[in-house]
């Protein structure tokens, strides 16, 4: 029988261990083979007591300060007796059967060395966590049905209520303690299926989520930075070479993307080949960066000049600069994982499920989004049909408005400024038109009209075909 050392990682959970240590003590398992080891990450409340007092058996190994999600598992787990480890969430209670269904589908021989419980919400009337998908830049997202079926595989576990083995946690390098939190089990999954390993769902191996624990008690933005910072991590470290070199331009391009979009910079203001704009026309962020240096600091900004999703913006920005400051060590990191490559990439990413999913609803952005798609040949490197033909008809959905509003603007003001104000002589969309013999009535069009924007840019062509067909 299997030594089995669970670990729970609390911060000022005061309020949640109490439920969550006596339902361990329910276990349909010989408490003679639990081993429990709480990290506590410096609390300020009375959990210590809390787990003297309801689990005194327990082993607690206490910091100075809060470390995180990540680096406590390392900690813990050298510290470890069983051959198996069981991750838990201090805000959950398990089912009696939780750990004996959960471990019962390890198997070493068919090197099945982490499975996922299945996590339910605290009245057990709805799913939080039954396997899930990634996107291709590194967001993942969890399913909320029963799709996944018992012993099915998935990309990744939920660490919040997870099984691996010890041995294998240690030579996988752990949670990558650069994380802190957020994707870090992403990252594990990913890599463990990167090393020739498998990780399944044990459906029948169940837990309750009470939610609102330590990490929802964060600030949403220390939250959403980390999400940004860490899917760009996990995807540097764990592509295969040929695919990084697609996927990372991208993931880069997009970032910034993602941030003037939030800004909501006009950045026409910038561009000497633009008319000169009057001050109402600008956007308000433009005015905030006309101001002169020294009025740029947080304090200097007042709520009522700084964009709605000011904040935003910039953690996408302190995101990415971060993964640059650190991009040696990250690189590093990159070259051990790809050392211990045993599975190739293309057996992986039917995993993903979704690698196509929408993580933004700006039109700009997915239109940009989609026409980049076939330049760097993503339908070829994930062979996922349906989710890219999903994606190019969202993005021809969003462009269609596009074009409808333009026509509107067209019909409602002068044509001919219309056309001078927006000229591109390097754009022949007569040509275009002519070539391809598109047409609005052509269901078609702004499908076929993705491929000429690869080439010529989305918004001047758009509008040049505009007045054409108005013409």
């Amino acid at each position: 029988m299997d030594r089995v050392s669970i670990i729970i990682i609390n911060y000022n959970g005061a309020q949640h261990l109490e439920e969550n240590l006596l339902s361990l003590r329910q276990l349909d398992y010989p408490q003679d083979y639990i081993e429990l080891i709480v990290f506590d990450n410096g609390s300020k409340d009375n959990s210590i007591e809390i787990i003297n007092k309801c689990y005194p058996d327990a082993k607690i190994i206490r910091s100075n300060c809060n470390t995180g999600f990540a680096q406590p598992h390392a900690i813990a787990s050298k510290e470890a007796t069983g051959n198996v480890l069981a991750f838990l969430n201090n805000d959950m209670k398990v089912d009696s059967c939780w750990l004996k269904n959960g471990i019962s589908m390890l198997k070493s021989s068919e090197n099945i060395v982490c499975v996922s419980s299945k996590i339910m919400n605290w009245t057990g009337d709805s799913i939080d966590f039954c396997g899930g998908t990634l996107q291709y830049l590194g967001f993942a997202d969890q399913f909320h049905d029963d799709s996944i079926k018992n012993g099915d595989e998935i990309l990744f576990p939920c660490g919040g209520s997870m099984f691996i083995y010890r041995d294998v946690f240690i030579e996988a390098g752990f949670f990558d303690e650069d994380y802190f939190a957020i994707f870090e089990d992403v990252d594990l999954g990913w890599r463990l299926w990167v090393m020739g390993y498998r990780v399944v769902m044990a459906t029948n191996s169940i837990v309750y989520h009470k939610g609102h624990g330590t990490l929802d008690t964060k600030k949403e933005s220390k939250k959403r930075y980390l999400m940004h910072r860490n899917a760009m991590m996990t995807l540097i470290k764990n592509y295969s070479d040929e695919n990084l070199n697609r996927i990372l331009p991208l993931a880069l391009i997009f970032a910034v993307k993602r941030s003037l979009l939030f800004m909501g910079i006009n950045k026409k203001s910038y561009y000497f080949w633009e008319a000169d704009l009057e001050d109402s026309t600008l956007d308000n962020s433009s005015k905030i960066f006309e101001q002169k240096a020294d009025n740029l600091s947080n304090k200097a900004l007042s709520n009522k000049n700084v964009p709605d999703n000011y904040e935003e913006a910039c953690i996408h920005i302190a995101a990415l600069d971060d993964v640059f400051t650190s991009f040696k060590a990250l690189s590093e990191k990159r070259e051990h994982v790809q050392s211990m490559r045993k599975r190739a990439d293309e057996e992986i990413f039917q995993l993903f499920k979704d690698p196509f999913r929408n993580i933004m609803g700006y039109r700009d952005y997915l239109w940009n989004e989609v026409s980049l798609f076939g330049k760097f040949a993503l339908d070829d490197v994930f062979k996922c049909s349906k989710a890219y033909s999903r994606r190019v008809e969202d993005g021809n959905y969003h462009a269609r408005q596009m074009m409808e509003e333009m026509v509107d603007k067209c019909r409602c003001n002068k044509p001919n400024t219309f056309l001078s104000q927006n000229s591109d002589n390097n754009v022949n969309c007569e040509q275009v038109i002519l070539n391809n013999n598109l047409s609005l009535s052509n269901d078609n069009l702004l499908i076929r009209f993705i491929r000429h924007v690869q080439n010529h840019g989305l918004l001047q062509t758009g509008k040049k075909m505009v007045n054409r067909l108005l013409s």
